[in-house]
């Protein structure tokens, strides 16, 4: 008996299970990989949104500063063009306040991060280089901005003697037919109003470049 044990011939091992066993392990492994991208992507998307609020909030608080710097200035002060502190009494239809708009010779671009030259812009890609405020520091440093102010006025000068938008249905002037409307007359009733329409862009800036622009309209 023990010669017949002894005289039969061995299986040979497959290693079909470690086979299966391997496959698995990869699966697994490819898994992993693409569980920790996914959660690395996700923790960078949610910080440059966080970065992306931290400077709307702050280009919201330079916007308050414009405001208030349009309060102070009220008046014939307001009729005329001041670069120095980003204010222009005309509405400038060229402006390109985020630098995204066509690269032509003719565009006026802002000067955001100071110096006079423009430099986030290439030679020949804009016409002309405003200048915006002062540099403001916001959050203890931790976010920069600066605005530029713009009058809504063909030109500069005294809302009386220039093209200026004002409301529907007003003017900035004396005239017209200020009384009740009735049905026997048809003439427009006219509100004089004087007060002013301006635009407000403010350029903000936090952590890891981020950088937000807002834009404010005000009537003031």
């Amino acid at each position: 008996m023990k010669d017949a044990i002894r005289n039969m011939p061995a299986l040979g091992q497959r290693g079909v299970s470690l086979v299966f066993a391997l496959m698995a392990l990869v699966v697994i492994s490819l898994a992993a990989v693409a569980l920790v991208r996914s959660v690395d992507t996700s923790a960078l998307v949610i910080g440059n949104l966080g970065f992306k609020q931290d400077a709307t909030s702050a280009a919201s608080q330079a916007a308050e500063a414009a405001v208030n710097y349009l309060t102070l200035n009220a008046g014939a002060t307001l009729h005329n063009d001041r670069p120095n502190d980003g204010y222009y009494a005309t509405s400038r239809d060229t402006l390109d306040v985020t630098g995204n708009g066509s690269t032509n010779n003719t565009r006026a671009v802002v000067d955001w991060e100071g110096g006079g030259n423009c430099s986030l812009y290439a030679a020949g890609s804009f016409g002309t280089c405003v200048s915006p405020s002062a540099e403001i520091s916001l959050n203890g440093g931790a976010n920069r901005a600066r605005y530029i102010i713009t009058r809504l006025c063909a030109t500069e000068g005294a809302p009386a003697a220039v093209d200026c938008a004002v409301p529907i249905g007003s003017a900035l002037t004396g005239g017209g037919n200020k009384g009740v409307q009735d049905y026997k007359n048809s003439n427009f009733q006219t509100v004089v109003v004087n007060t002013q329409y301006y635009r407000i862009v403010v350029r903000a800036t936090s952590a890891r470049g981020t950088v937000s622009f807002t834009e404010t309209m005000i009537q003031q």
